[in-house]
């Protein structure tokens, strides 16, 4: 499967799964399943395990991931391609604003007993749709040269994902909707960016 396809399948997978779950969210219909997760990991919870956590999460934190669109806008920009230093930044920060935008729309209460001082809205989560987007931006990056040794980098948001569950700061459905959001948003992006004939020429 090509990668402009991939892209395709995965904004409209993004787009239905959001949906679904938020429709789901809003009715009410997720809350004793997402209540029976949180209670189960609560049983696992240790200190040591919680603090490396943390620390994972942490590196998908805003100011991280504005260190990294830092970095990627700079290096992108020396290399003289402006059009994938803009793709990234509309592919990170635009499912960093729509995240923003639907948690007020929702205004979802978070679980209680979080092991990290946030108050914002839950639904969706903002680290799991930022941190998927991060992963689609590279494997677009890389797959013309790594072609399917390239996929592994999705592996970032299922552990990040997880760490929010893990730390009781979202339900599991918060965390499935990111997922979803940042994937609907940047793959929309990257599939009219892997359209252009310029993307394998400049990748």
């Amino acid at each position: 499967m090509g990668l402009r396809r991939f892209f395709s399948l995965s904004a409209w997978g993004g787009l239905l799964i959001f949906l679904a779950m938020a429709i789901s969210v809003i009715s009410g219909l997720t809350q004793a399943c997402d209540q029976s997760v949180s209670e189960t990991i609560k049983r696992f919870h240790q200190p040591l395990v919680d603090q490396l956590v943390i620390f994972l999460t942490k590196l998908n934190s805003p100011l991280a991931l504005l260190l990294v669109t830092l970095i990627m806008g700079v290096m992108l920009l020396y290399k003289k391609r402006k059009l994938q230093a803009v793709i990234f930044v509309a592919g990170l920060w635009g499912t960093a604003l729509a995240t923003t935008l639907v948690k007020e729309l929702v205004k979802r209460p978070r679980p209680t007993d979080r092991l990290v001082e946030i108050h914002s809205p839950s639904f969706p989560s903002w680290h799991s749709a930022t941190s998927m987007a991060l992963a689609l931006l590279f494997l677009a990056w890389l797959y013309p040269r790594y072609k399917n040794r390239a996929f592994p980098v999705l592996l970032w948001p299922l552990l990040i994902g997880l760490s929010r569950i893990w730390l009781n700061a979202h339900w599991c459905s918060d965390v499935l909707a990111g997922w979803a959001l940042g994937a609907f948003v940047t793959s929309t992006i990257l599939f009219v960016y892997t359209g252009r004939k310029s993307y394998s020429q400049n990748s």
